[in-house]
């Protein structure tokens, strides 16, 4: 029944999307609208928001603000295609299309974030939403030249700190805000300046909540999820040398963070310190044919320690990463109008000590050379990708394994020009296996398994094809991606029936798999006036996983679908509502569960007054899960025992001068 209701569901939004999209959009071709002129930097040749092939979402300014949390997932969850893989209230990792750990790529300014959020779902992401002015997510093609740990997509935290342009005047920013879900308070501070041909940045948060919220009910007459409480806090001193032949910048970054995880046997709090020394470099025209030439190094000194009822050290992670990268954006060659070539290379020593260090020590060397070639022709823009990358992994005991992936992408849009653009876009797509898949061998109390690694896995290959479809009109603006995802020799955790020290055997293993579903939106005004504008947004997204011959991928999103009010008057006052609804979750992974449907109900409103240069002000009140409903998220190893955040307001302060 769940099945038949989810199908249903599926049906009616898509046509009911896909309709509107193709019936409001064709009959105003000849209209004129201005394109976006947001930057997606992550891009190597840096395309604006409106004439790229690629799928991409953008959170920057004031709406980046409102939806910032204590989590890379719980931050980007009301993104098309993107929701959160929630582990408790700290750790939030992020799901694109249904791909998540391993397979999705976050980044800091570009450079991977190189701390171990992919080896456990309990281990939170280093890379903060609470800092950053701009965070992009990049699907598709543009995604496999940051490797193969981005077969999935990649997200881009972006900050200033290390800044590549001098400022007339310093400025100072302080942020407030309370969530009563979890009695959390977080407070940020940023300072910036330039003084002839240098200009600094500085930055720090501190963030403290206690256990959160959810529905009381029979089995939780609390009405809270216990250990879920936490405290962490960074600080970030940058700076750079500015001068018209380019920049050179440095950075170093404390991070600490101490959070509980929802207990299943025993109680559990993870401490974890990471230091960040960031070098970044920008030459301007240093050739003829050389327009920029980018270089960016990150060495990341990252240790965390569980404590067994909180107090006791047990397992300990220790990761020492570098990771290098060189772009050259060169100008028009030959039949080529703008490309980039690249080198990239990235270093990893990783030591497990105590009960649950499930993985042997290990040192990872990989290295990758990429182009990007774009050409622009009657109308229509062709991209071209190529990334070959070489990957090594050494064990304790002498054992070493070496993969060759190849990643190759070909799109073409047209319309770039044009309020209205098509796109189509095919990917050949190869991950190495990491070390967790080739060499696990012990106990992983926060999957509740008994993890078994395979040393003879193979590369994971993949064949995605997709087709989008936009129009950028002042009076409306819609979106429609549809995609589907062959993959070859995927690699999955499989129960093998097998108990060992009381938990389920998960061998790793390879077979066929195969990903397709949809992102749909249309936004368009439907009352305007001089100083009044409401605007109507109805979304969807839908992504199914399929193991063939083994059943479902576990942990994949619901479909998702509803509508969000915004309204906007004298400049100063803007408001939304927003309603969700997700479907049964049906198609549950050998031995999960089925996951029950929501409907979520958020609501904002907000007053902005810019008083000319002496100071910004922007006072925000949220109101989150309105309808106070028992929300399980189907992509959570905990959605049995530790439900999303109850009903919670959220208070929220910016001063800038």
């Amino acid at each position: 029944m769940g099945s038949l209701i989810e199908y249903v569901g599926f049906m009616i939004g898509f046509r009911f999307l896909s309709v509107l999209v193709l019936s409001i959009s064709f009959p105003v071709l000849a209209s004129e609208s201005e394109a976006l002129e947001v930057l997606i930097i992550t891009a190597p040749l840096h395309s604006k928001v409106s004439n790229t092939a690629h799928p991409v979402n953008v959170l920057a300014g004031d709406d980046l603000l409102y939806k910032q949390a204590s989590t890379l997932g719980e931050t980007l969850q009301q993104e098309l295609g993107i929701h959160n893989m929630s582990f408790g209230s700290s750790v939030g990792q992020v799901v694109i299309r249904g791909q998540m750990g391993n397979r999705v790529q976050v980044l800091q300014n570009g450079l991977s974030s190189l701390d171990v959020s992919g080896i456990s779902p309990d281990h939170a992401n280093s890379t903060e939403a609470a800092l950053a002015e701009q965070i992009e997510v990049i699907r598709g093609p543009a995604s496999l030249l940051y490797g193969s740990g981005a077969i999935g997509g990649v997200v881009n935290v972006i900050d200033n700190r290390i800044p590549l342009s001098l400022v007339e005047k310093s400025s100072f920013t302080f942020e407030q805000r309370y969530d009563s879900a979890a009695q959390q308070w977080n407070s940020v501070l940023k300072q910036e300046g330039s003084y002839q041909k240098f200009a600094w940045h500085l930055d720090g948060f501190f963030r403290r909540n206690d256990d959160y919220s959810v529905p009381r009910s029979t089995l939780n007459p609390l009405a809270k999820v216990s250990n879920t409480d936490a405290q962490s806090w960074s600080g970030t001193l940058g700076g750079s040398w500015i001068e018209d032949w380019g920049v050179i910048g440095f950075s170093v970054n404390h991070l600490d963070n101490n959070y509980g995880v929802p207990p299943v046997d025993e109680t559990v709090r993870i401490d974890m310190q990471q230091t960040r020394y960031d070098l970044r470099a920008e030459l301007y025209q240093p050739f003829s044919w050389i327009e920029t030439l980018k270089l960016r190094f990150a060495y990341n000194d990252y240790q965390h320690t569980e404590l067994e009822d909180g107090v006791t050290a047990g397992t300990q992670f220790d990761n020492q990463g570098m990771e290098g990268r060189i772009e050259a954006v060169h100008t028009a060659l030959g039949m080529i109008d703008h490309g980039v070539l690249g080198f990239q290379a990235h270093s990893k020593e990783f030591i497990a000590t105590g009960a649950e260090a499930f993985l042997p020590p290990s040192s990872l060397q990989s290295y990758g050379v990429f182009l990007l070639e774009e050409i622009n022709q009657g109308g229509f823009t062709y991209e071209l990708g190529l990334r070959v990358e070489h990957q090594d992994i050494e064990v304790l005991g002498g054992v070493n394994t070496q993969h060759t992936p190849v990643n190759a992408s070909f799109s073409v849009l047209w319309g770039a020009d044009e309020p209205v653009f098509l796109s189509l876009a095919f990917t050949h797509a190869q991950r190495a296996p990491d070390a967790q898949e080739l060499f696990a061998d012990g106990v992983h109390f926060a999957s509740q398994s008994y993890e078994l690694g395979a040393a003879d896995l193979s590369v994971e290959t993949s064949y995605n094809l997709e087709l989008g479809f936009r129009t950028e009109f002042d009076w409306i603006r819609t979106e429609l991606n549809v995609f589907h995802n062959w993959s070859k020799q995927y690699i999955s955790q499989q129960q093998t029936g097998e108990i060992r020290e009381g938990l389920a055997v998960y061998q790793a293993m390879q077979g066929d798999a195969r990903f397709y579903g949809f992102e749909a939106q249309v936004t368009l005004p439907v009352w305007q006036e001089e100083n009044h504008q409401f605007d109507l947004t109805l979304f969807s997204d839908y992504v199914r996983g399929e193991l063939i011959g083994l059943g479902n991928v576990p942990r994949i999103p619901p479909l998702r679908y509803g509508f969000q009010l915004d309204y906007s008057g004298y400049d100063v006052f803007t408001a939304d509502l927003r309603l969700t609804r997700a479907e049964n979750q049906a198609y549950a992974g050998e031995f999960d569960t089925e996951t029950s449907g929501y409907l979520l109900l958020d609501a904002k409103v907000a007053y902005k007054m810019n008083a000319e240069e002496d100071y910004d002000l922007l006072v925000f009140i949220k109101a989150n899960n309105l309808l106070n409903e028992t929300i399980r998220n189907s992509s959570s190893f905990l959605k049995d025992i530790a439900p999303e955040k109850g009903r919670g307001v959220e208070l929220g302060i910016r001063v800038g001068f």
